[in-house]
């Protein structure tokens, strides 16, 4: 199956600039961002944050290379939600290569979802492991930016 991320990401899904600098508060922020967008439910919102902060726990998501992949499976979700965060500064997310983090791409599914979750977990670690796209989103400014460069690089890795 051939995974569209443009399926699953749109403008209201990216964000540019948020100024929390922890791991916690940024999470929280995303999520605050996709209750307002309608992403997700208010209702859900603590679950979420539970199993994402559990996630993290068993060893943090961010992966080395300026990227973040935060993601959890959760039955309160109906579609995947994929939201993309841009940060020129950086946040300390604890990753493995003691960098901070400037991009993330949280990723929320239903529990019965679980080998599209995957599938979409491998293509976009595949699609963050090129410097040069990492490079650009990182200076990336709007979210059609944003929406652009992810089409462009994965025509490229198809």
């Amino acid at each position: 199956m051939d995974i569209n991320i443009l399926d699953y990401l749109d403008k209201d899904s990216i964000i540019i600039g948020l100024k929390q600098k922890s791991k916690k508060k940024i999470l929280a922020a995303i999520l605050e961002h996709l209750i307002d967008k309608k992403k997700i439910s208010k209702d859900s919102e603590k679950e979420i944050l539970k199993n994402l902060f559990q996630r993290e726990e068993m060893g943090s998501t961010a992966i080395g290379g300026y990227i973040a992949l935060p993601h959890a499976r959760i039955n309160s979700i109906k579609d995947i939600v994929l939201c993309f965060v841009i940060s020129q500064e950086g946040i300390e997310f604890d990753s493995l290569d003691q960098e901070p983090v400037n991009i993330i791409a949280l990723l929320l599914s239903n529990q019965k979802e679980a080998g599209l979750h995957l599938k979409m977990l491998a293509f976009l670690a595949r699609m963050l492991r090129e410097k040069y796209f990492v490079q650009q989103l990182k200076s990336a400014t709007t979210s059609e930016d944003v929406l652009a460069l992810v089409n462009k690089q994965q025509q490229l890795i198809r």
